[in-house]
Order: structure tokens, then sequence, then C-alpha cells
């Protein structure tokens, strides 16, 4: 590769992306966007409009244009995870989908006509990779898998012949986890030769270690920062708790997030008699879970074919021991033993006996989290991400 010092104007095209200052839709999209900006280039973002949100507005310098495709009652398939959704696919589900489209390519082609951007970023490979596709523009397109749209191709064949036009168009393609790059190669072969794997960055001047040394909390925090979503697995790591509890293993537990499976996660939770010990928490401003991370004694993210897995580098970068599940992304981030510890997918058991040891084991929480925190920061610093992005888009052709 070569030379990136130099700046350049950068367009993202998107379907999620903040709509407000304390929005978590898209926010590592946000949090690129900004950095990239501290470096000296110029950014555009393309998003779907939301009812409430600006058409148009500049964001701590970033520039977010909102695209309309129906009055506010019916801009319901962006951010509310009803874009793709088979249960929409009837004839009033089609034409909803074929105006969003139209709407967004439409968008799209006038913002490249007008302030043409020196590279294309689009983020998912549809809908963002697909409006790219089609766009008269001759510069650099880059393609970003985050895992959902990977997701999407293994269940639906019949899609994997249009995401490889799409990848055609893209002179390299991005995942985030070494996981998704082995699982996109085998479903889509053509990509590999510009396949490349380059997380989203951490936000690490916010996740940082406290100042003052840890002290253990006379009874240890269980904390999971999630979406409430079955692929998250919460019921996974609720039954491993009520297994603890059997132990007579003391500990409180915190679920911060939000999600369509949360009143069912409440409700096992009831049933399982752990609500005078498990508490749930609406999603929280960064700063709130920066200091959640480190009040914490572990954090514990179960998913299972999980993209990456943020919120566990977030709580390595706090200092606190990490738990997640063997799969997906989160192999990336935990190295058995040394930088946390992996439990079996959809393991209640497994989970249990690894949150035992780390709770009851002061020695092996300090090892771990001290261990996790050089690992986050030297491999997975923003700095580095981002300098490896602006390679992507302003360095010699990639192969």
């Amino acid at each position: 590769m070569g030379n990136a010092s130099r700046c350049g104007r950068i367009l993202f095209i998107t379907h999620n992306y903040p709509r407000h200052g304390e929005d978590f839709a898209g926010r590592f999209l946000a949090r690129l966007a900004g950095q990239l900006i501290s470096e000296g280039d110029q950014v555009t973002v393309l998003a779907p409009h939301h009812p409430g949100a600006a058409l148009k507005e500049t964001v701590e310098r970033v520039r977010v244009v909102r695209f309309r495709y129906g009055p506010d009652h019916r801009e319901t398939l962006a951010y509310r995870g009803d874009l793709g959704k088979v249960s929409l696919i009837g004839p009033r589900g089609i034409l909803a989908h074929q105006r969003f489209f139209s709407s967004f390519r439409r968008a799209a082609l006038e913002l490249v006509r007008s302030d043409p951007p020196d590279v294309i970023h689009a983020h998912w490979w549809v809908p963002g990779g697909w409006i790219a596709r089609g766009l008269p523009f001759s510069g650099r397109v880059i393609v970003t898998l985050h895992g959902t749209d990977l997701r999407m191709l293994q269940q639906k064949s019949y899609l994997r012949p249009l995401a490889a036009r799409v990848f055609q168009r893209a002179e390299v393609v991005t995942v985030v986890s070494t996981w998704l790059a082995e699982t996109l190669a085998r479903l889509v072969p053509s990509v590999t030769g510009r396949l490349h794997v380059t997380p989203m960055p951490p936000d690490d001047a916010v996740f940082v270690p406290s100042v003052e040394p840890r002290r253990d909390d006379p009874v240890p925090t269980v904390l999971c920062v999630t979406r409430f979503t079955g692929q998250k697995r919460n019921s996974v790591l609720l039954d491993a708790l009520s297994l603890l509890r059997q132990q007579k293993i003391e500990f409180k537990a915190r679920f911060i997030g939000d999600g369509p499976l949360r009143r069912d996660c409440e409700e096992r939770a009831r049933s399982l008699e752990l609500t005078n010990v498990v508490v749930f928490d609406d999603p929280r401003p960064q700063s709130e879970l920066a200091e959640a991370y480190r009040e914490s004694t572990v954090t514990v993210l179960p998913a299972v074919d999980e993209g990456f897995g943020m919120t566990l580098l977030e709580a390595q970068l706090c200092g606190t021991a990490v738990i997640g599940a063997r799969s997906g992304g989160l192999t990336d981030i935990i190295e058995h033993e040394k930088t946390g510890l992996l439990a079996g997918p959809d393991d209640p058991q497994s989970l249990a006996d690894v949150l035992g040891r780390v709770l009851s084991d002061q020695a092996l929480r300090l090892r771990l989290a001290q261990e996790g925190q050089r690992s986050a920061r030297d491999r997975f610093s923003s700095r580095a991400i981002v300098a490896r992005f602006r390679e992507w888009y302003f360095g010699s052709p990639v192969g």
C-alpha cells in the first residue's frame, strides 16, 4: 500500500446513523467519521430520514444528509428493524422497499453530482453497497460488512450473486473480524482478493481505566451491555446466573440495553427468581457506559455469531475482565485464559463455570484485566484502525 498522508472527501452511504446526540444507532460510524475529520478529511454521511431528525445538519463537523422516503408514518424501514423483513414482502411491503431504494439512490446520485467525493465508503453491502454500485462514480469504493448483512447471505443463498456484483464494484471489501472474513470468503469466493479485516475504531479517549486503584466490591458485579435480540443470547446468561445462585455464589448483575426481547428477558429473570440480584437499565451515554465498565467485576457477552464484540473491547480498555462465547468475532478479542475467558456457545453450564472462576478468584480477575487492557490498546487502538481505513481510501491500489 502507498502513502495515505493526503486528505480527501469521503462519502459514507449507510442506512444506520445517529439521529440525535444520545442515539446509539450507528454510533460506531459517527466515531469513525469524527476520527477521520481529526485527520483532516471531510466526511459527508447520507442516511435515511427518521421522524424528528433534521434533513441536513452538521454534527461535530460531520455533514449529515438524510433522505425522505415517505411521510413520517411511512418511514419505518430504517432504524426500527423493518428493512428486509419477510413479513413486509407483500404488495405493500414491496412498494415500501421500492420507494426506499429509489429515494436512497436518487439522494446518493444528487450528492455525487453536486459535491463529488474522492471516496465512497458504503456500510453494509445492502442497502449501502448496492446503492454505491449503481452510481456514476469513477473514484474508489469501499464496502464494509458489519455482521447482520453477512447473516443475510448465510440464510438466503439467492442473494449471494447480488452481493458478488456489489463486491466486484468495490476496490476494497472490509469486515470487522476474522470470522466474518472466513465466512464471507466461503459464501462468495470471488471476494477473496479484495477482502480485508478492519474493525471499527473504539472510542479510546472515553473508554479508559480509572485513575484510582481498583477496589473490589464486596459483592461482585456482572455487566452485560447488549441488544435484546435472540442472537445476543441474553437468556443464556440469565440461565448461567441462575446456576451460580444454586451454587451459593454471591453477585449482582446489570444488563444495559434495549431491543425487542427485553421484556422476555425480564420475565425470564422473574421466573428464575433473579429479580433481587439482576437489574435492567436503558442504554447509557458513552461516558456513563465507561463508568459502568470500570465499576463492574466482569463484563460478559454470550452472543453467538457476533460480528466483532465492541462492548468487550470497550470493557478491556476500561481495565475490566471479560468473558465471551467461543463464537464469531469474539475470538478476535479474547485469547482464552490470557485476555479473557471463553465459554461454550449456547451452554449455560459452561458460562456459569467460567463466571464462577472469575467471581471467586481475584488474582485471575486482575491478570485477565491487565492482559486484556494491554491487548486492546496494542491491537485495536483507534489511531491504528483509522490509519488503515485511510490507506484503503487514499493509498495505492489494493489487490
